[in-house]
């Protein structure tokens, strides 16, 4: 979809979220955008809770596992970046709690992501953890990236994926382009909840009672994706196992010899 912005913003303009309605009023197709409901400063993009950067460390950490099992190439992954794509208006942007990029530039990485600046490009696949505001999460993420241009946002609710009952609320959303271009919610539930982006599921796994989203190559649930301190920790194990039968072996050959 193209859009069209006003140099000035008038009083009333209609809201940024219009634009991905298709059936609009002649009135609201004349209005400018008043985009100011959108803006995200600095100041305003507030550090993550201990939950938050422990369920996102985890997340992050076994989607590095995943890029190297698949052979990734020329993909970056990372979390609470800005993305803008509003030329006019750069405080129009998201900070996605993680995210998968195509194509980056070569190092230095750019202090934020704007999409109209060569090589920057929208995110495949994004990630937002439902904080305290979790309306933001809910209604306004889903209209900001799919104007960003982003092919999927998984929307996981650590609340409700505990056990607790939040009316209206779930574990998972999953919002997807279409091959038409139409950003739509395309799975809503407690998962396990496929990710076409990453080709794999995505979990909730209780971690001495605190859900953690995980990464798993099967639709039960049952095969995780480790993370690259749970990989360390079973190659570890594996050498030690192995060690440990070679001195059994050898312990043995120097009986039969001894005998």
């Amino acid at each position: 979809m193209e859009i069209h912005e006003s140099p000035v913003r008038a009083p009333r303009g209609r809201l940024p979220r219009a634009l991905v309605v298709c059936d609009l009023s002649p009135n609201e197709s004349a209005a400018p955008v008043d985009w100011s409901a959108w803006y995200l400063t600095d100041e305003e993009d507030v550090g993550e809770s201990v939950e938050q950067s422990s369920i996102l460390w985890e997340l992050l950490s076994s989607l590095g596992q995943l890029a190297v099992e698949r052979g990734w190439k020329n993909v970056f992954w990372s979390g609470d970046n800005f993305f803008a794509w509003v030329p006019t208006e750069p405080l129009v942007r998201v900070s996605p709690d993680a995210y998968l990029l195509d194509d980056p530039p070569p190092p230095p990485r750019p202090k934020s992501w704007q999409t109209w600046l060569p090589g920057h490009r929208p995110p495949r696949w994004a990630v937002e953890v439902v904080s305290e505001e979790w309306k933001k999460d809910y209604e306004d993420n889903p209209p900001k990236y799919a104007q960003l241009g982003a092919q999927e946002l998984v929307i996981f609710d650590p609340d409700v994926a505990a056990g607790v009952e939040r009316r209206g609320r779930v574990p998972f959303q999953i919002y997807r382009r279409g091959p038409d271009g139409a950003f739509v919610l395309a799975y809503r539930g407690d998962g396990p909840a496929y990710s076409q982006e990453i080709e794999a599921f995505l979990v909730v796994v209780d971690e001495g009672g605190a859900p953690r989203l995980r990464i798993a190559r099967d639709p039960d649930g049952s095969d995780l994706v480790p993370t690259a301190e749970e990989r360390a920790l079973a190659e570890s194990d594996a050498r030690r196992i192995a060690e440990e039968r070679v001195r059994m072996l050898e312990a043995e050959l120097a009986k039969l010899r001894a005998g």
